[in-house]
């Protein structure tokens, strides 16, 4: 309960603007499911955040912001450059765009420009045998990664990934704190 946001003082990679979304509300609670479970990088400050909190604001326009546990600053990885934050090519889609109750991860086929899908778990152990141990599989979350399906209106997560070999600046211990906070939540949210 972090109640010290403004969204006009709030670093801008932190809110998602729901001003395009027909049902703003759905939105919220789409995204809000994300909460604990994914971290969420700022290319301004170039910090990736593990412990924060989602507040719908109101007034100026409907947005959610990330607040930052002001009290956990070891949850904040600092001198992540932007240049380590990779497009993954795959969303998170809410079951009820197939018709199912459980998550989607849709993503494109490689053979032409259709979208495949699959059950989020299969999905993550598809991708997680893909890169491998060497560069693990990293889900994050950028404010620009929320978008709406053009057909159902629905919120969909598109996915990037923070590669550890691009984090030559930080030491080998910072990096394996990364990778074991990013894992340890996205299994969360996975299960």
């Amino acid at each position: 309960m972090y109640k010290h946001y403004q969204t006009a003082n709030a670093n801008q990679d932190l809110v998602w603007h729901l001003s395009g979304f027909s049902y703003p509300e759905k939105a919220v609670a789409f995204l809000k499911r994300f909460e604990g479970s994914f971290c969420i990088f700022s290319k301004s400050v170039r910090q990736l955040y593990s412990n924060y909190e989602l507040q719908q604001t109101f007034g100026e326009g409907n947005s959610v912001v990330a607040l930052p546990n002001p009290h956990a600053y070891h949850d904040t990885f600092f001198n992540i450059p932007e240049e380590a934050i990779l497009h993954t090519g795959m969303v998170i889609c809410p079951g009820e765009i197939s018709g199912s109750e459980n998550w989607l991860l849709c993503y494109k086929n490689g053979e032409g420009n259709g979208w495949k899908g699959t059950s989020l778990a299969k999905g993550i152990d598809l991708f997680r045998e893909k890169y491998g141990k060497d560069d693990p599989f990293l889900p994050v979350l950028l404010n620009s990664d929320l978008k709406k399906s053009s057909s159902t209106h629905l919120p969909l997560m598109h996915l990037h990934r923070i590669s550890i070999k691009k984090l030559n600046l930080l030491s080998e211990l910072q990096r394996k704190d990364i990778v074991a906070t990013v894992a340890d939540k996205f299994l969360k949210f996975a299960a």
